[in-house]
């Protein structure tokens, strides 16, 4: 199985973060070009990817490269195979995971955003915070 490479890109606090998976048993999460980590695919992972990535393989590779997708204010994906000069999929997003490309594009992408929004969870988890009614008070 050849690498694919999922990425988001756009203003909405992402930036840019990008997941490759590498011949279905390496994974590398990128962000702003940079690896932030690596590691095994887990069974479960190979076991859900597997189909997935063999549908979209089996598709037509694009001839020309869609206009890019996004904008100023948007949130653009891709889905792209390493050995192909066009991406497979590039799409503008109101929410993720982006929808719209058909079928396996659309289950494909959502189970890789899913993938890499956990990872950068794991990496750098966000926690909530509480504004308590009497930090809202102003001091007399």
């Amino acid at each position: 199985m050849r690498t694919v490479t999922y990425e988001r890109s756009g203003r909405t606090n992402t930036g840019a973060q990008a997941l490759r998976v590498e011949g279905l048993r390496h994974l590398r999460v990128l962000e702003q070009g940079e690896e932030v980590s690596e590691r095994e695919l887990t069974r479960e992972e190979i076991d859900l990817l597997t189909p997935l990535m063999e549908a979209a393989a089996r598709q037509p590779a694009p001839i020309i490269v869609p206009p890019a997708a996004g904008g100023p204010n948007g949130l653009a994906v891709s889905l792209a195979f390493e050995d192909e000069e066009a991406p497979r999929v590039r799409l503008k997003a109101r929410r993720l995971p982006a929808k719209g490309a058909g079928s396996p594009y659309d289950e494909l992408l959502e189970e890789l955003d899913a993938l890499l929004t956990m990872e950068l969870h794991a990496r750098a988890p966000r926690h909530a915070h509480a504004v308590l009614p009497h930090m809202l008070r102003a001091d007399e």
